[in-house]
This record gives C-alpha cells, sequence and structure tokens, in this order.
C-alpha cells in the first residue's frame, strides 16, 4: 500500500476513535435502571432505607431503581459484587460503617481501603454520651476530668464494634486514659446497667435510652454531632466543647473508585433530591434519625475518612488488626 493511503488510513482509523470516545463520553446517563447493593437483608434497616430513597428516585434520575440485597461476611459479599460490576454509574452501594471495618481487617473480597468514593449520606444516627442519674459526673467536662485520671468503665456492644471503637476515639482525641469496655448484648443491656450504676459512661443512640431520658433514669453529656440535636437540645456537642470529634451510626451511598466523575455528579445530585422529598424525609422522622443526615459528597467522604483513620487505629490498638 502506497505511503499517502497508509497516511489516510491512519488518520481515518484515528478519527474514527475519537468520535467513539466522543459518543461515549456524550451518552445519554443514566442508560439503564441503576442497582442499589445493600448487605443488609429484605426488610432490614438498610434495605429499608435503600427503599426508601427509591420511592421518589425514579423522578429525580430519571430512570428505575432495583434493590440487589448481597448478605455474608460483614459486607464483604455486597462489596465483592459491586467490584463483579461495571464502573459506569449503574452501580452502587449502600454502606455502613460494617463495610468499612470489613476493609480495614483486608476482608473486602478485593475491594480495598481507599476504593470507595461517597456519594451521599442518607441517614445520621449520632452518639451519646451517658450517664446514669446517679453518676457523680453533673456535666460533659466532669466527666472528662475524672477520665483524664483514671480509666472509666464504658458498656459498649461488643469489641470492636462501632459503638466500642467511637469511645477510643474520644478518648484518644479528649486525652483520656484508655478506657474500660465492658460488652453487652445490646443497647437495652447498657441502659440497664447504667441506670444501675455499673457503668461510668455509654456511648449510645438517643432511641436506645430515649425513655430512661424522659424519666430522669439516664442523663446526657455529649452530643457527637457537628449540631445540636432537637431531640437534645441542652446537650453540647463535642466540638463546643473542644473535642474534634464526630460519631454516628451512618449509612450513606458509595460507589467504587473508577467511576466517571460526572456520573458521580449527576448521581449525588439525584440522590439528595430524593431524599429532600418528603417521603423519605418523614421516614427519618418517624425513625428517629437526624433532621440533618442527607448530606452532599464532600461531607459523607470526610466522614467515611475519618471513620477509616479511627477504626485502624481502635483496630490495631484493640489486637484485631495486626
Amino acid at each position: 500500500m502506497p505511503a499517502h493511503q497508509k497516511t489516510c488510513l491512519a488518520l481515518g482509523f484515528g478519527l474514527a476513535v475519537l468520535v467513539a470516545g466522543a459518543v461515549q463520553a456524550q451518552e445519554a446517563f443514566p442508560s439503564k435502571p441503576i442497582e442499589v447493593v445493600t448487605h443488609a437483608g429484605v426488610g432490614g434497616g438498610t434495605d429499608i432505607t435503600a427503599r426508601m430513597m427509591m420511592v421518589q428516585a425514579p423522578a429525580a434520575l430519571k430512570t428505575e431503581l432495583v434493590v440487589a440485597n448481597k448478605t455474608g461476611g460483614s459486607g464483604s459479599a455486597s462489596l465483592g459484587y459491586a467490584l463483579s460490576r461495571p464502573k459506569d454509574g449503574h452501580t452502587i452501594m449502600l454502606i455502613t460503617q460494617t463495610h468499612l471495618l470489613t476493609l480495614l481487617q483486608g476482608k473486602g473480597a478485593g475491594v480495598k481501603v481507599g476504593d470507595l468514593i461517597g456519594i451521599a449520606r442518607a441517614t445520621e444516627d449520632p452518639q451519646v454520651l451517658m450517664v446514669g442519674a446517679n453518676s457523680p459526673y453533673k456535666t460533659a467536662q466532669d466527666f472528662i476530668a475524672a477520665a483524664k485520671t483514671k480509666s472509666l468503665k464504658f458498656g459498649t456492644t461488643q469489641i470492636g464494634s462501632v459503638d466500642h471503637i467511637a469511645v477510643v476515639g474520644f478518648a484518644e482525641k479528649a486525652g483520656l486514659m484508655k478506657p474500660i469496655a465492658v460488652p453487652f448484648r445490646g443497647g437495652g443491656d447498657i441502659v440497664v446497667n447504667l441506670v444501675g450504676g455499673n457503668l461510668d459512661g455509654a456511648l449510645l443512640n438517643y432511641a436506645e435510652a430515649e425513655s430512661q431520658i424522659k424519666a430522669n433514669e439516664v442523663r446526657a453529656l455529649i452530643v457527637f454531632s457537628r449540631s445540636r440535636m432537637g431531640s437534645l437540645p441542652q446537650t453540647p456537642t463535642a466540638t463546643e466543647i473542644g473535642i474534634p470529634a464526630v460519631y454516628s451510626t451512618t449509612r450513606g451511598f458509595a460507589v467504587l473508585k473508577g467511576t466517571p466523575e460526572d456520573r458521580i455528579k449527576a448521581l449525588e445530585e439525584g440522590l439528595i433530591k430524593s431524599m429532600q422529598g418528603k417521603i423519605y424525609q418523614d421516614y427519618l422522622k418517624s425513625s428517629g434519625q437526624s433532621e440533618g443526615s442527607v448530606v452532599g459528597r464532600t461531607e459523607w467522604q470526610a466522614e467515611i475518612d475519618e471513620f477509616l483513620r479511627t477504626g485502624d487505629v481502635a483496630l490495631t490498638s484493640l489486637g484485631i488488626k495486626k
């Protein structure tokens, strides 16, 4: 083939590649249903959160959404499934701190720390430092002063749990003596032991001790959220008393690294719009979640990164991660 023909052929091929790339870049998104992957079974709290978001999401995202329940392995099954799907924005995950703890322990089924990109937070249930009504610690300052001179007993749901790691993080940021973790089956048992004076304190969600707080059997000292809770307007946040700590039981949407930036932005806008709708907001109120639960990518990603940092330190200090 003459040289000029080869040159024309090469130019033509290059032009075809550029055109194909331009067409792909301009392809409408979404172009098919979006799959929402959750590690919870049907009817679980995370599954319900996903489905409540999905009520108004089709109008916001201009496509249908379907749930993929991939249970098992403390989130590893759902992570592995998401990894097997194309990174084109048509697969999103609803993650919790459980997923992050799984990643920190190297059990993410191929997904590694740093591979998750937060899109939008869906729920925030702040943790609250609580003591029994008969506790000698009347204020946050009383509690912190004592905890700087001796190790206090904290109730936790289990060793290495989200609330246990929050206790470790709180102690680190506030400069406290190493806390003594006392594991229980659940929040209800912890509350009973707070009331009975068997524990110095605990980090619990408001709903777990709501009746005892209203009955003046339990006292809330610190709220670990960015702003005060409407249900505890007189209780200061950790930040207000000089402790840069935010701890909540949270759920939020994420994609894997490699998903196109423009599609992440479109997902963020659509998810936030759907979760700001009346149906989802009513769900938050009825389930006792924070009014400020829904936040965008920047704040949610910062929260993910902070939990990974705190969780890594805690798991290492506890001997769970070598």
